[in-house]
């Protein structure tokens, strides 16, 4: 197995090869489907060389390498904050890498550990990639509850949990 260092620009013909880099396996390939997602995370993988092209007898394929991103990623951030961005990854994208590093059992560490950082934008994508990889592949997520003002069930619970003595 051979690799090279040109992945191709086209976000389809990249998820064609983490697709098959995957082979059919639902939280590797979840875990590859949510970094395609989270454009900050991707671009670092890619920059940072975690995400990589391979050629194999049977045709190329691309894989990402979460174990080495997660402790590298965790390496950086053990200089802080302002380390982690300067590196050109977010608060964020470095959750959503625990996350996807979790769900292709490369990393363990829990859950709790890995959301709190995360945006609602990325929370749409690591929920996506959670109902995938446990074989929901109609699922959809809607993080304000369908409701315009962003007062879901979730919210609305919340609240009257909050206002009961």
């Amino acid at each position: 197995m051979d690799t090279t260092d040109r992945l191709p620009d086209d976000l389809t013909e990249l998820e064609r090869l983490l697709m098959r880099g995957a082979s059919t396996i639902r939280w590797v390939e979840a875990a590859e489907r949510l970094v395609l997602q989270v454009d900050n995370l991707r671009d670092w993988l890619i920059k940072n060389h975690f995400l990589r092209l391979y050629r194999s007898e049977s045709g190329s394929y691309a894989a990402t390498d979460f174990a080495e991103a997660f402790d590298a990623a965790c390496e950086i951030l053990r200089g802080g904050s302002s380390a982690l961005e300067a590196s050109g990854l977010r608060r964020s994208s470095f959750s959503v890498l625990g996350v996807a590093a979790n769900l292709c059992g490369r990393v363990q560490n829990s859950l709790r550990y890995s959301v709190h950082e995360i945006d609602d934008h990325d929370a749409q994508a690591v929920a996506l990639a959670v109902l995938y990889a446990i074989g929901h592949m109609d699922a959809t997520v809607d993080v304000n509850g369908n409701e315009v003002d962003g007062w879901g069930p979730n919210s609305l619970a919340y609240e009257e949990r909050l206002s009961q003595p």
